[in-house]
């Protein structure tokens, strides 16, 4: 005899997927302003559900994950951008050889 009929299937919930697809809105605007308002019109939830859902499935605040999100955008930003003029560097010595 199977247990498959104990078995129970884990799906998202809807709080998750709506997370989910404001997380997804937040990386598309990460560099525009996003405050509160912006924050609870994407979601569909209010403030107090959107912080405690965020920090159930996060473990932080929106706020501070947006600011994360941020500066690890910057990060990645500058990395490409030293990558860059590492190259420029790199061909006008070769030039002047």
């Amino acid at each position: 005899m199977n247990n498959f009929h104990n078995l129970k299937l884990v799906k998202p919930t809807t709080d998750r997927c709506r997370l989910d697809q404001l997380c997804e809105w937040i990386e598309a605007n990460i560099d525009k302003p996003i405050g509160w308002a912006e924050l609870t019109t994407q979601s569909g939830m209010d403030h107090l559900e959107l912080q405690r859902e965020f920090s159930a499935h996060f473990k932080t605040s929106p706020m501070q994950w947006i600011r994360s999100r941020r500066i690890d955008s910057k990060k990645s930003s500058m990395a490409e951008m030293m990558g860059e003029l590492g190259r420029q560097q790199w061909q006008v010595v070769q030039a002047k050889g």
